[in-house]
């Protein structure tokens, strides 16, 4: 009986330590004045960071957005050439920034050494990933299954001029491109175009729609960090079958849409960690 209760604690004491290894550590970088950099009112904010990890944030409250270094200094900014909200925003393989308009009208790059802000035409889903890098721009997207989008039960909030979506994550370290949806992630199996899938390239969640925002994903582990683009950012370990949640900040009963972001590493997560009501806090986030 005394050797089954070791066994039990030896037993007991891995599983802990498993457990204990599945989290994301946090480390606030440095507060900012809401005022100057995202304004007041309803809070709908977007962010990127670049190779040098330099942060791009904007908000829908100011038509401007800042570039803040990591000692938390703002040391450039971009008057946005376009009145409406900023819907989708990421730094391109040459640490360009690429921004989308709500309205899905046009993209633009921002070239921070020149100064200079390029408008791009935006005539379909695949125009935006082809602009981020050379992998989307020599992988053939149209081939990958899309997610066809019934207009007349989307909410205000996802509004979208087109019939279809892809939402695709690109893995830099091994160029594979992940595409995630309802219930679901997956790997597309070849550099080129879409092949066929094998059961090891399918991982399923309850926690997944297809307006969740992939962040990280490990293959070797089987972990995949994604957000679902309003109140919290999940760590989901596949190969465990668990779970954890990291909630968004909250002040009051303010309406606020968050927003997460990885760089050209892919090996840290940014974003808001802290409100007050003169306040926010940028932070990072990384495995432990």
């Amino acid at each position: 009986m005394r050797y089954l209760l070791g066994a039990l604690a030896i037993l007991l004491s891995s599983f802990i330590t498993v457990k204990a290894q599945f989290s994301l550590e946090k480390r606030d970088l440095f507060k900012l004045p809401i005022n100057r950099i995202i304004g007041e009112g309803h809070f709908n904010f977007k962010i990127a960071v670049d190779s040098r990890e330099v942060v791009a944030i904007g908000s829908c409250n100011k038509q401007t957005i800042y570039y803040i270094e990591r000692t938390g200094e703002v040391t450039d900014s971009l008057v946005l050439p376009f009145e409406s909200c900023v819907r989708n925003m990421e730094f391109d393989e040459y640490d360009n920034l690429l921004i989308m308009d709500n309205e899905e009208r046009f993209l633009y790059k921002h070239y921070r050494s020149k100064n200079k802000v390029e408008k791009l035409s935006y005539n379909e889903p695949e125009d935006w990933y082809r602009q981020l890098n050379h992998y989307y721009k020599h992988f053939e997207i149209s081939s990958i299954p899309t997610f066809y989008i019934n207009k007349e039960y989307l909410q205000d909030a996802y509004y979208t001029r087109f019939s279809y979506s892809y939402n695709l994550w690109l893995n830099y370290n091994d160029g594979f491109i992940y595409q995630s949806a309802y219930n679901f992630i997956r790997k597309i199996g070849n550099h080129k175009t879409y092949v066929a899938l094998s059961k090891s390239d399918l991982w399923f969640s309850e926690r997944l729609s297809n307006k969740c925002k992939l962040i990280f994903i490990d293959r070797d582990k089987e972990i995949a960090i994604y957000f679902n683009r309003a109140l919290s950012l999940f760590y989901e370990d596949f190969r465990n079958n668990s779970i954890r949640e990291y909630p968004c900040p909250s002040r009051g009963n303010e309406g606020i849409q968050f927003d997460f972001s990885t760089n050209l590493q892919q090996k840290k997560i940014w974003g808001v960690s802290a409100l007050t009501d003169s306040t926010f806090t940028i932070a990072v986030w990384q495995i432990r």
